[in-house]
């Protein structure tokens, strides 16, 4: 027969083992389970051209990230199933674009359209028909009539920052009200996302949006995007450059293999949940906006020539067309012989000027292979921190499952 001592030491030692499982549990239930996930990733684009910087894409490119994309087993959804909830699973992508850059009507109707993505265009009035590297309103109306959804980007693309409201109220609620208001009269619909310009949104850019009859925003937090949408204001979306591109497309790919081929629950929910590294309430603001990306932004490297750089290339041809005073030389009866000894002194300052564009090629061919050993160390750095992020993930999976399971 068991002992009152041993049976209150047992008692006592399951009093202290249930509360410090029930923390368990509160801690891992404010993890969202990812059993019964559906989510979408929401790919950020820019510009469709042949360009060096880090966020334009030639149309080759694109294709074939769309193609690995579409081979790894992934959806191309559109906005409005998004919204409504029209999406199962979490092997979805949506296409966005920002800015509204000429390139991408062709990119449209020779890419996209063929493989029935209908994206959604970011656009910002001020340029619109204005500019010689934007679409003009009818290019616009046409995307937009053709499926494509329209979204405000501001007006002139200007931060909405909680500093810019500060300093230029009316400015700050022109990007807001004006854009919308321009977009649905030239459309002929509804403006009802706006895309942040830059990413950067505040508190009061949107009780602004929600005031002037916007339902949803678009932000730059790097994560999958939940459905039914859980913040409507701060969808995330992941911004494609040249440098992470083959890092985020091989990491999307790999999930998605991962996904497809597994039968068990509890591995199956680990497998979104890698890229969620964001805070729920968290914004991209002025403060901790990337510094590079703030350059490029500044220099708006994507569509204008830096004008210091235009300005030197311009003054260097006039003083090359500058013309030099003419006059007649002295003939006398050695010009022969000189003339050979010019010749001579030409060919021989010929050689070190040969000399140095050799010089010149080795060093351009020795930074391209510099450039080129960078990215790829870069493309497999990104990789393996999205691994480590979902071997972590899976831990956290398991532990939240063990500790469920005590209960059930």
């Amino acid at each position: 027969m068991i002992s009152t001592d041993i049976i209150r030491q047992k008692t006592v030692k399951k009093n202290k083992l249930i509360p410090a499982l029930l923390l368990v549990v509160i801690i891992f239930s404010a993890i969202p389970s990812f059993a019964e996930r559906n989510g979408v990733y929401v790919l950020c684009y820019h510009a469709f051209l042949e360009k060096k910087d880090p966020y334009s894409f030639s149309n080759e490119q694109f294709r074939d990230q769309l193609q690995r994309l579409k081979k790894a087993g992934f959806t191309f959804v559109t906005f409005e199933d998004m919204i409504n909830q029209r999406i199962s699973g979490t092997k979805n992508i949506l296409i966005t674009i920002d800015d509204g850059n000429k390139s991408v009507y062709q990119a449209y109707y020779t890419i996209m359209k063929p493989m029935g993505i209908k994206p959604v265009l970011g656009i910002y009035p001020a340029i619109i028909g204005r500019m010689h590297y934007a679409m003009n309103w009818d290019e616009v109306k046409k995307l937009a009539d053709d499926g494509c959804y329209i979204a405000s980007h501001g007006y002139h693309h200007m931060y909405l920052s909680t500093k810019y409201y500060e300093k230029e109220p009316q400015s700050f609620k022109k990007e807001i009200y004006l854009s919308k208001k321009v977009l649905e009269e030239k459309l002929g619909r509804k403006i009802e996302l706006m895309v942040y310009p830059f990413g950067v949104s505040s508190d009061i850019a949107i009780s602004e949006l929600k005031n002037a009859g916007y339902k949803y925003g678009m932000s730059l937090i790097q994560k999958i995007s939940d459905i039914p949408v859980s913040e409507n204001f701060l969808i995330p979306r992941y911004m494609l450059t040249k440098p992470n591109q083959k890092g985020l497309i091989a990491y999307f790919a790999q999930n998605a293999e991962k996904m497809s081929t597994a039968s068990n629950t509890s591995v199956r929910t680990t497998e979104v949940a890698a890229v969620d590294g964001g805070k729920k309430n968290y914004k991209v603001t002025i403060n901790n906006y990337p510094q590079h990306i703030h350059k490029m932004v500044m220099n708006d490297v994507i569509f204008m020539p830096d004008k210091k750089i235009a300005d030197n290339k311009n003054n260097e041809k006039k003083k090359k067309i500058t013309k030099q005073p003419k006059f007649k030389p002295f003939v006398h009866k050695n010009a022969n012989n000189e003339k050979i000894q010019k010749n001579s002194k030409k060919q021989s300052s010929l050689t070190p000027q040969k000399n140095g564009e050799k010089e010149t090629r080795r060093q351009s061919t020795l930074l391209k292979d510099i450039k080129d050993a960078f990215f790829a160390v870069q493309t497999k750095f990104t990789s393996m921190i999205y691994s480590i992020r979902e071997i972590t993930a899976d831990k956290i999976a398991v532990i939240k499952i063990r500790a469920l399971g005590l209960f059930s």
